[in-house]
């Protein structure tokens, strides 16, 4: 199902450089959980310290594209000796299939988990007659 490749993320970067002048910004692919019942598909992903106002999803045609920007907050006390957590973006993709509702899902961020569910569609059915 993680359609994420080297050139995906090269594209990722690609676009945040021409966004900031041409500044190459890190990209980060988070974890994710992708769980699957009858009714929906469910999206766990990390994303530690990024604010909710800078995620974006989209589906366009069978793609899911998760991504959030990460700004560390800036140090009011001491002098940094060691920083780990460093600007970035975060950035996954996913081929999902055509049977869902993306009208419909449900998006939310509780201490740097977004939480996606998406409502899957019932497969239609049609009953074709033989003709004698």
């Amino acid at each position: 199902m993680n359609t994420l490749t080297q050139e995906n993320k090269k594209e990722v970067t690609e676009k945040v450089s021409d966004k900031e002048n041409h500044q190459s910004a890190r990209v980060y692919s988070p974890n994710v959980d992708v769980l699957e019942t009858e009714e929906d598909l469910l999206f766990r992903v990390e994303m530690p310290g990024v604010d909710q106002s800078s995620v974006e999803i989209s589906i366009e045609k069978d793609q899911l594209i998760l991504e959030g920007k990460f700004l560390p907050p800036p140090e009011a006390r001491g002098q940094v000796r060691l920083a780990e957590y460093r600007e970035g973006n975060y950035f996954r993709k996913f081929s999902i299939g055509k049977a869902i509702h993306s009208d419909k899902a449900i998006a939310k961020m509780k201490n740097g988990i977004l939480e996606l569910t998406i409502p899957k569609m019932e497969p239609k059915k049609t009953k074709i007659e033989i003709q004698k």
